[in-house]
Order: structure tokens, then C-alpha cells, then sequence
């Protein structure tokens, strides 16, 4: 049989149909609130089920209403009727005794009656008594005490400020010069007498006489003592009457006889702290006789009545025994009985482009299992959200270690089943006790809060789950957290949201560009270093670096880049790359600074033509013997001043993978492996790229020339390339006069000089950078050195390595080169 009790505190009403119930008096095993067994659970619903199907009651109504067989034990709403219990302790006149120590005045005895008729008008109302036939009686009596002497005042109930222990001055600090004097222990009929002027005590009873008897046995004793003695004749007198549940209570407000600490007593600091206390209470014995292994439930109808009828408990169906009545039979559980109860928890793995950081409709658009609270006390009738009844649903973030994830995958050999626990890695490999977080641990955060009604969620649980609202990826504890009145259950889970989406690039990775005049045979990345060249090949890097900056990622994923850059550069007259910072890669073909650094560059600087080591000597080789002119046909290698660059992207971000059952998570850099972007280009300064020659004839040579052709006839003679001499001798190797011509290469040919680039690359002149050589081909062909440095000689300038020349062919082929450290500028073809 269930029992339902409520505490007496007036809010029991039953309807006037079963108001005939009878009620019966207990006490309260402690003051503290009782412990129940718990009767809330949680059920998996793998789908939405039917309203009518949510309510065990509700099927209940539905499968017996039209059934005339179960009429007689339906009410009218169609629901199994509660019924009244058939014997019912302490249910008519009840008993209890008030025992107070002869040393309280009447102040106190005052107090306590009007808390007595308070305790009574509670009963009354809670358990209707003029239909119930439940009273609550008091009877009262004085038991002996150590007194301290009063005043007059006091015997006759007034207080008197001047004494001690009735509410007067604390005791002095001062030694006690005479010890206090003390009345008589005994109950004296003046005490007695003191109770009858206090009629709502009841009946008062002198314990000293032996022919007086207790009109019944009382339920229950409440006591007021003051101190030790009294204390001690409670304790006697509830042994004599064999009255187990004993209420005590101590009023003293100083004194000696106020001393001490009892067992299983309430000290009250002010007489009328009483009123916090009410020892009693009020049992409607209800129970389901015509429904096996039913609980009856309350609940207030639509019209605002109590209302009682029978249901099953969490973890029984409806159906019939063997006799074809209406039974509650035990479920066997086939699952486990929270959906979210599984260690590997549940687990989602994000792959679009969300334009806003907020996952929602986890349930009905991720499939999340909606657990499902059953209780036998409430159900879709509650519709409250008060204290008691009520379905909390919370989300909380977990923040754990992070570990880098080449670390953990060093120590865990492939296939090693997860998840793990760090201790457990530990205890694979010893290894990773050293292994340092990127990640430290924080505590839990709430994300989500909400409290519902049971009506709310049983009938749309699934919109529940589905309004937690998760801002960022990680792994988060779910509770949904079950309350009746007396008990409660909670069903925990654990959701991990997973970034699987990756950094993808928006603008494509620039194709390299080549000339024939770089590299006539592959021309692949290789073009000429021309200012033009130089802006094209400065875009194009730019267009790399927009690769990785405009790549696009979910919304959830900011500031979380990895992505993986190298870059190497090969410099002006370097044979090889050398890896270089990537914040150095938009500088490679920036047209200042590349100009800049090839022309303030000392080799640069340097005259090619010399032979050998001597190239290490200064910029200017001033005539030494031991220099010598470079007699090859190609003194500077092929692509020598060359700025090439080499960049690669791989766009990635970290990410973690976060797992459920795991104290730890793993954090990677990781991207796709389409999204790379590989730019390579080589931009090749020449020697007629760097400078502008020009070779001519001197004006005074030309004169000459034109002088010696006036005199001849052929005209097919000209003073471009062409200088003429007359000689004095009849043939040439002659000795007859004059018969070889002698000048200075300079004073037949000048030669101009002049950079490509704006002179705001740097302050050297032309001349720095050019350097000349010449062939008398009629002499062996052997390359000389000419016009090294110059300097000024009596007004008149003078060039180092301008030598006489002599002349005795017909005519002499004069070979001009003009040259750089970036190869040859033009050369020229002069005949003497």
C-alpha cells in the first residue's frame, strides 16, 4: 500500500469526491527534511512519440474508459480512482503531553500556549476535522526543577528585571560572595495551579500522584525544561509512559542551572523561536487497491481542485494480471535507460563553410539522442516550474590538456584502440610524461541553462535539445536533470563538435613567365630583369601572398593559421638558394630594393676582364705587368646576375580532435592537400640590359680620314668604321720613308657609357659598371686591356691602359668589346 504524506502546512485539499478520506496524525522523525527513494528515471525515445503515448496515465484513461468492466473503479475523467485505506493508525482522538520545568514563569507558559493553539488550527485545517473525526489533544503537566529564587514579581508571573534567569541581567563578572539560593526541586500544587490558568494546555496532570493515569497513550511528548534536574525527570518520565517520540526543547536565559549541553535537545535562544518548529504531521492514507503495484498521484486540475488517481511507477507499463484486472507490470530494460549514458559519446564533425560560428537543431539535424524522463508523482499535469517539479537542461564547455599531435602519435603505435586517458599513454610509453601542453586546462564553462516544465519537455523534448545553442567547436557535458517532489535523476552525456573543414584558397597560384631572351631553349621561369619584367613578376608575388591571405574558413575558425611557408631566394652572383624568412618573400621583386641591391653591390663593381685572381683587386685596374686581360671569349658566365625566388604554400590551421571518455585532447596543424600554391621565378639582368654603349671614331681621326680620301679616286671608302692613313714609303715593309702608322686607341675611337636605370638606384656612373678590352686582330689576336681609369695630365686627360699602337698592314681589324659583371654590353668592328 502507498502512503502519501504532505507536510501540515494548510496546502491539502482534496476535492469534495473523495474528501471523506480519512486522515491520521505522525510526528516528524527529524525536523530536517526526509530522504526518499528515488522514482525519477530516463528513457530512450528513438522517435517522437504520440501525445497520447507520453503519459502512462494517459493510456491508462484511453484503454479502460470504454471498457464496462472497469467502470466501477474509474472516475469520471477516465482514470483508476484512488482508494482509502482500510485501517489507519492514530486517526481519531490523539494524545500529547506537555511537560514543562516548574522553574519557566508565566511568560513562557503563555508563549507556548499560543503555539499550541497554533499547532492545533494547523491540524484542524490540514485534516478537515469536523468530516474526519481527527482532534489533537493536549495534556500538560510540571515536572521538578532547580530553581533560582524569584522575586515577587515573578511568583506572580511578572518579570523583574533585578533577578537572574527570568529574563533579567546577565550574571556579573563580579565572584559570587554567597552561593544562589534555590527553591525547593519538588512540584508544588501552586506550580500546578499556574498551568490551569493556561487552558489550551489542557488537562493538567500531577505526575506526584500515584492514582492519576494518563487518559491514553500518547503519540508523542514535547518537553520544556530549564536546566540539568528537569532535564533529568523528561528523560524519566518518557521512559515510565513508554513514549518513543520525545520532542525537547530547553528555554533558559541564564543562570547556574542553565549550564550544560543535552542529547537530542533544542536550545532556543528567545522563548518565542518555538513558532520555527512544528513537530507533527498529517497522513492522507491513500492507496490503489484496484490497480496492482500502483502509486497514487496527485494534481490540481484545470479548475484549480486536487485531484488523485492511480498510475503506474517509473519502470512499469500498464496491463492486467492473471485474473484480468487492471496490474503495473515491471519493464525489462533493453537499452540503457539514459541515451546519452555511453562512454564514446557522440561525436560531430563540422566539414562546410559556416558563414556564423552557432551549431543549433543538434537533435533533429545531427541526430543527438533525446533522453526521456518517466516519474510515477508527475507527469505532462505539471506544468509548473516551481522548486520541486521540474527538467533542468544545462551545457557546459570542457576546456582539457591539449597535447601536440606528432607527440601523442609518436608514443601510440597504429591501431591502438581509443579513447585513452593521459594516464593510460603514460603506461603505453613513459615517454610522454614529458611532453609539454600547448594547451592548458580550464575549467568548466556554462554555455546553456534552462529550466522547463515536465509538460514542456515530455511533450517536445526534441525542440529542447535542439534550442542549446553551441558558439565554438570543443567538447561540452550535457545534463538533463529530472525533479518530482522527492527525488530526482540525472541523465549526463558527452557532445564533441570537430572542425573538419580546412582553409581553401579563393584566388589561384600565379604561373611563372619566361622570355627568349632568359632562356631561348626551355623558357620556363626565367625573363630578362627589365624595370617592366620587374612590376610583372612584383605582382604575380603579390598574387601569391593573396592566395593564403584570401583563403576562406568557417566562422568558428579565426586566428587559428598554420599554414606551412618556405621560402629560398638565389642573389646576384650566387650559384645556389638559401633558405630565408618568409617576411622576406615580398621583398624579392621589389623593383627598388632588387635594383638597389644588385647596383651598391661591390662585385658588381669589379672589372671582368681581368685574368684570374687579379679580379679580386680593386674596382679599377691601374697598368700593372702582372695584370693580365682575360684572353677568353666569355669572361663572365651566363646568368650571373640572376634574382630568382622560390615560395610554397600550404594553407592549414590547427585544429583539435576533441574525444569523449579521454581526459586529454589532441590538438594538429593539418590543411588539405590540394591547397598549395608553388611560385618560382628568375629574372636574369644581361649586360646590354644593364647599359648602353656607344664606339666612334674621334672627330680629329675622321678629319684625317676624310683628308687622305679627298686623294684617291675609289669612293668606295667611308669614315664610319673605316680610318685612313697615307704613308711616305713606296711599299709597305719599305725602308724608303715612313711606313707604319702609330696612334693611340684612344685618339681613333671614343666610346660613351650610359646605365638603363634611373640614376635614383644608386649614385655610381656609368663608368663603374662598364669595362672595356680590344683586338688588334693582325697582331695574334690577344685581348687587351683599355681605358682602365683615367686621370688628368697637364689639363689634358690621360687613360690608363691606352698604349701606342702601331700599324704597318694594309689594313689592321680592330675588335672593341665593352663589358659588365652581367656580360657582355655590344661589341664593335673598327679597320685601320
Amino acid at each position: 500500500m502507498k502512503l502519501l504524506g504532505v507536510l501540515a502546512a494548510g496546502a491539502f485539499q482534496l476535492p469534495l469526491g473523495i474528501s471523506a478520506i480519512r486522515a491520521s496524525l505522525g510526528v516528524k522523525e527529524t525536523l530536517l527534511a526526509e530522504s526518499r527513494e528515488r522514482s525519477v528515471s530516463f528513457a530512450a525515445i528513438p522517435a517522437d512519440f504520440p501525445s497520447s503515448m507520453l503519459i502512462s496515465e494517459g493510456v491508462a484513461a484511453h484503454a479502460l474508459k470504454n471498457d464496462d468492466y472497469y467502470s466501477d473503479i474509474l472516475d469520471p475523467d477516465g482514470h483508476i480512482a484512488c482508494t482509502e485505506s482500510g485501517s489507519i493508525e492514530n486517526d481519531g482522538q490523539v494524545t500529547v503531553v506537555l511537560a514543562f520545568s516548574k522553574c519557566l514563569n508565566n511568560t513562557a507558559l503563555g508563549i507556548v500556549e499560543q503555539w499550541v493553539d497554533q499547532v492545533k488550527s494547523t491540524i484542524a485545517t490540514t485534516a478537515y476535522g469536523d468530516g474526519d473525526g481527527l482532534s489533537l489533544t493536549f495534556q500538560s503537566t510540571m515536572v521538578p526543577g532547580a530553581c533560582e529564587e524569584r522575586s515577587e514579581k515573578n511568583k506572580r508571573g511578572i518579570e523583574d528585571p533585578a533577578m537572574e534567569n527570568q529574563g533579567g541581567p546577565e550574571p556579573s563578572g563580579e565572584p559570587e560572595t554567597t552561593a544562589p539560593m534555590l527553591l525547593a526541586n519538588q512540584v508544588q500544587p501552586s506550580d500546578l495551579q499556574r498551568l490551569e490558568a493556561f487552558p489550551s494546555l489542557g488537562t493538567v496532570i500531577n505526575l506526584a500522584d500515584e492514582d492519576v493515569t494518563l487518559s491514553s497513550k500518547p503519540i508523542a511528548v514535547v518537553s520544556f525544561m530549564t536546566g540539568e534536574v528537569s532535564y533529568g525527570e523528561v528523560m524519566q518520565f518518557e521512559t515510565t509512559a513508554q513514549v518513543s517520540k520525545t520532542f525537547n526543547f530547553q528555554i533558559c536565559n541564564g543562570g547556574t542551572n542553565c549550564e550544560g549541553t543535552f542529547e537530542d535537545c533544542i536550545h532556543l535562544d528567545e522563548t518565542v523561536d518555538l513558532f520555527m518548529y512544528n513537530p507533527f504531521t498529517v497522513t492522507r492514507s491513500l492507496h490503489c487497491a484496484n490497480l496492482d503495484n500502483g502509486v497514487p498521484v496527485t494534481y490540481i486540475d484545470a479548475y484549480g481542485g486536487r485531484q488523485c488517481f492511480c498510475n503506474c511507477p517509473a519502470g512499469y507499463e500498464l496491463g492486467e494480471n492473471d485474473y484480468g484486472r487492471p496490474a503495473c507490470t515491471k519493464v525489462i530494460e533493453d537499452t540503457c535507460p539514459c541515451v546519452w549514458a555511453q562512454v564514446n559519446g557522440f561525436k560531430h564533425e563540422v566539414e562546410t563553410d559556416e558563414a556564423v560560428c552557432s551549431f543549433k537543431g543538434v537533435a533533429t539535424e545531427w541526430g543527438l539522442p533525446v533522453p526521456f524522463p518517466s516519474d510515477g508523482y508527475v507527469a505532462d499535469k505539471r506544468d509548473n516550474v516551481d522548486v520541486n517539479p521540474r527538467i533542468e537542461l544545462t551545457a557546459e564547455r570542457e576546456q582539457k590538456t591539449e597535447y601536440k599531435g606528432r607527440d601523442i602519435r609518436s608514443v601510440l603505435s597504429y591501431g591502438t584502440s581509443l579513447p585513452l586517458t593521459f594516464a593510460e599513454v603514460v603506461g603505453i610509453n613513459p615517454k610522454a610524461s614529458r611532453f609539454t601542453p600547448v594547451v592548458a586546462a580550464e575549467p568548466d564553462s556554462t554555455i546553456y541553462e534552462k529550466v522547463s516544465t515536465w509538460k514542456d519537455y515530455q511533450t517536445g523534448g526534441d525542440a529542447k535539445i535542439d534550442d542549446m545553442e553551441f558558439t565554438s567547436y570543443g567538447k561540452f557535458h550535457l545534463e538533463v536533470s529530472a525533479y518530482d517532489y522527492f527525488s530526482s535523476a540525472t541523465c549526463s552525456g558527452c557532445l564533441v563538435i570537430v572542425d573538419s573543414n580546412r582553409p581553401k584558397a579563393t584566388t589561384p597560384c600565379p604561373q611563372s613567365f619566361c622570355d627568349d631572351v632568359a632562356d631561348p631553349v626551355h623558357c620556363t621561369d626565367s625573363a630578362e630583369l627589365t624595370e617592366a619584367n620587374l612590376d610583372k613578376a612584383n605582382d604575380l608575388a603579390s598574387q601569391y601572398f593573396d592566395f593564403a591571405k584570401k583563403a576562406s574558413n568557417d566562422a568558428c575558425s579565426v586566428d587559428n593559421r598554420c599554414d606551412s611557408e618556405s621560402f629560398s631566394r638565389r642573389d646576384f652572383f650566387d650559384k645556389d638558394y638559401k633558405d630565408r624568412g618568409s617576411g622576406q618573400a615580398n621583398e624579392c621583386f621589389d623593383k627598388t630594393k632588387v635594383l638597389e641591391d644588385l647596383l651598391s653591390s661591390e662585385k658588381v663593381k669589379k672589372t671582368p676582364l681581368v685574368k684570374g685572381d687579379n679580379r679580386r683587386n680593386g674596382r679599377r685596374v691601374v697598368n700593372n705587368d702582372n695584370v693580365e686581360c682575360d684572353n677568353t671569349a666569355e669572361p663572365v658566365p651566363a646568368g650571373q646576375c640572376t634574382r630568382c625566388c622560390k615560395m610554397e604554400t600550404a594553407l592549414k590551421e590547427w585544429w583539435t580532435d576533441y574525444r569523449c571518455g579521454s581526459d586529454f585532447d589532441v590538438r594538429s596543424c593539418d590543411g588539405d592537400i590540394d591547397q598549395t600554391c608553388k611560385f618560382k621565378q628568375c629574372l636574369v639582368m644581361n649586360g646590354d640590359t644593364l647599359a648602353t654603349v656607344a664606339a666612334f671614331i674621334t672627330e680629329d681621326a675622321k678629319a684625317e680620314s676624310e683628308a687622305v680620301l679627298a686623294e684617291v679616286e675609289n669612293q668606295a671608302y667611308q669614315t664610319v668604321t673605316q680610318i685612313h692613313r697615307s704613308l711616305e714609303c713606296t711599299a709597305f715593309g719599305a725602308d724608303d720613308g715612313e711606313c707604319e702608322f702609330r696612334a693611340r686607341l684612344s685618339e681613333l675611337i671614343d666610346t660613351t657609357e650610359q646605365l638603363n636605370f634611373a640614376s635614383s638606384y644608386g649614385d655610381a656612373e656609368a663608368t663603374d659598371y662598364v669595362y672595356w678590352r680590344f683586338k688588334v686582330v693582325a697582331e695574334g689576336e690577344s685581348w687587351q686591356l683599355w681605358k682602365t681609369d683615367k686621370h688628368t695630365h697637364y689639363d689634358e686627360l690621360v687613360y690608363e691602359d691606352d698604349d701606342m699602337l702601331s700599324f704597318s698592314n694594309p689594313e689592321t681589324k680592330v675588335v672593341l668589346e665593352a663589358w659588365t659583371q652581367c656580360g657582355l654590353v655590344r661589341r664593335f668592328f673598327f679597320y685601320v
